[in-house]
């Protein structure tokens, strides 16, 4: 990781908001039925010939285009600022049918930057890590409105694989490089050939390449975010390198987007809208989980430090340990305060709340019992259990999300394969020699002239064989699985209420314990615990409110005994503070 780069810790986090960066990397490749015109034209909202599949791309009618620059290093001549001449220079220099053209990224902007700071931004962004290093960079701004009705600003970057020289010329990618012997001579091979390795002969190919420009874009971002005075700041880490377990959003896809935007809800979107409110409820109850967690060992800890007041005799005597914190004795001790308030309420109020609270006693008895629940242990252990169903519950629903997804990516190939069988089917049987006879062509031939047809199909069928172990086209039954899947992640959601209620159950007794002690301080349960003790001894029927009046007993004594002091000082003349020290 770069010395530079800063990484968000908890302080900052929850000062101001912090955003993950959202980026996609990849390469436009021909092996994936890729046209590097199709993309630039694409991003640049153009139209323009591609002289390798002979054919014209034209996405001129799509208004949302922001900015667009052709950003060339020094040295380059002039006329590969020219978007048709450059990426048909590259088609050209490329033979191979897998070659890799160009390399394609995406980067989120921030909506809270003005137009003109987020093209200064990526301006700087690309000189910084692009051109200096040689590669010319195709930079364009999209910025159509997105589904929660505020801008969607992002920037398209195409950019080069090889170096140019100052003439204009490509370079190589890469060189041969001999791997020699212990006596300095070349390893000759079985085959005839001598042994040998690839070299690059740069390195915008190194594997933390991607990571290394996700830093310096955020690094950046927030420099114009703080140099405007936004409390916001941009991540770069993944959701797993943050401890992050937001479920992903399946692709809306062109024609889905184009619905939600117009308002029209799509099966899509309902599912992402779905994953949008399951992700936001996950956050919530991991947050209260988290809280029960350092609330209850703030209890202990406090139930320990105030058992040292305690003699070890008195401890053994009466087995005082925080283990036997009893929470039954804070809900009956709450509930008879809260009796008591009532009374000074008028009828109808006091029937209300009494309603109320005996509703709300009877619901924290009845689940305590049912989970067995006696002590504050318990209650941990409980809260362990609730933290597991919710994993659980979680890594479920993202396994079906997972299969949704691959799901909709089977359906999408099989749609490219049954678009593009015909003339597939035609150049398999170009070999033979009634076909040429008719279509007067030859197998070669017919390839140069539906390349892109016949790639598409090609790819399409090795990712549907990949993902679904067969390639045999079976639409309504991924379409029914798709459905299952949907169900049973409507099915996880209603568990999800269950875990919800556990949660708000253990909170409220949190609330009990904590109402308790601001009254009587956390001391009234140990004294509770040895009256219970006491009576047990004695053969009696434990009574928390026996133990709760006594205890009240008590701290009224030592109020009259620090009153009679107070005022038995003042009669002699002393002076109390005087007197303490």
């Amino acid at each position: 990781m770069p010395k530079n780069i800063k990484i968000i810790n908890e302080k900052e986090r929850k000062r101001m908001e912090i955003k993950s960066l959202h980026t996609h990397v990849d390469i436009v490749s021909r092996s994936k039925g890729h046209s590097v015109i199709a993309k630039a034209a694409y991003n640049a909202r153009d139209k323009l010939r591609d002289e390798y599949y002979v054919k014209v791309h034209d996405y001129s009618k799509k208004d949302d285009l922001v900015f667009s620059k052709i950003f060339l290093p020094e040295h380059i001549p002039k006329e590969f600022s020219d978007r048709e001449y450059l990426w048909n220079s590259v088609e050209k220099i490329e033979k191979s049918k897998n070659s890799q053209l160009a390399r394609n990224l995406l980067f989120t902007l921030p909506r809270e930057l003005n137009e003109q700071d987020r093209i200064k931004l990526i301006s700087e962004f690309i000189e910084e890590n692009f051109t200096s290093k040689g590669m010319i960079a195709d930079c364009n701004i999209h910025n159509p409105m997105a589904s929660d009705n505020e801008e969607q600003p992002h920037a398209h970057i195409l950019l080069t694989l090889r170096e140019i020289d100052e003439q204009g010329k490509w370079k190589p990618k890469s060189r041969k490089e001999y791997i020699l012997d212990e006596n300095g001579e070349k390893i000759k091979l079985k085959s005839g050939n001598y042994k040998a390795r690839k070299v690059n002969l740069n390195d915008w190919n190194e594997p933390d390449k991607a990571k290394e420009w996700r830093e310096n874009f955020s690094k950046k971002a927030n420099e114009y975010l703080e140099k405007n005075n936004i409390d916001k700041r941009i991540d770069p880490r993944t959701f797993e390198e943050q401890g992050r377990e937001e479920l992903p959003q399946v692709h809306l896809g062109t024609a889905s987007y184009q619905m939600e935007k117009k308002g029209i809800q799509t099966e899509r979107g309902n599912h992402n809208r779905k994953i949008i409110a399951l992700n936001k409820e996950f956050k919530k109850l991991k947050e209260e989980i988290a809280e029960i967690s350092s609330w209850i060992l703030s209890l202990i800890n406090m139930v320990k430090g105030l058992l040292k007041g305690f003699s070890k005799e008195k401890q053994e005597e009466y087995n005082l340990t925080p283990d036997l914190f009893d929470v039954y004795s804070y809900l009956e001790t709450y509930y008879k305060i809260q009796k008591e308030l009532s009374k000074n309420l008028s009828y109808d109020s006091r029937m209300r709340k009494e309603h109320f609270d005996s509703k709300k006693y009877v619901n924290a008895l009845s689940y305590m019992s049912s989970n067995n629940l006696k002590t504050i242990i318990d209650i941990q252990c409980k809260k362990d259990e609730v933290l597991t169903k919710l994993k659980e519950n979680k890594e479920s629903i993202a396994d079906c999300n997972k299969q949704i997804k691959n799901i909709e990516t089977i359906i999408k190939q099989a749609k490219i394969m049954r678009e593009h069988k015909t003339v597939y089917d035609r150049y398999k049987g170009a070999g033979n020699s009634i076909f040429s006879k008719i279509a007067g062509t030859s197998k070669e031939e017919y390839y140069n002239s539906h390349k892109e047809e016949i790639d598409k199909y090609i790819r399409a069928k090795s990712i549907l064989k990949k993902l679904s172990g067969s390639e045999k086209i079976e639409t309504k039954k991924w379409e029914k699985e798709k459905r299952e899947l949907q169900t049973d992640i409507n099915h996880l959601t209603f568990n999800q209420k269950f875990i919800k209620e556990e949660i708000t159950q253990i909170n409220h007794i949190k609330y009990v314990v904590g109402e308790v002690n601001k009254d009587f301080g956390i001391v009234i349960n140990i004294e509770i615990e040895i009256a219970y003790k006491k009576a047990i001894a004695r053969g009696e029927k434990p009574s928390v409110k026996m133990a709760l009046e006594e205890f009240q007993r008590q701290i009224k004594k030592e109020d009259r005994q620090k009153a009679w002091a107070r005022e038995h000082y003042n009669n002699k003349g002393y002076n109390h503070k005087e007197t303490e020290r």
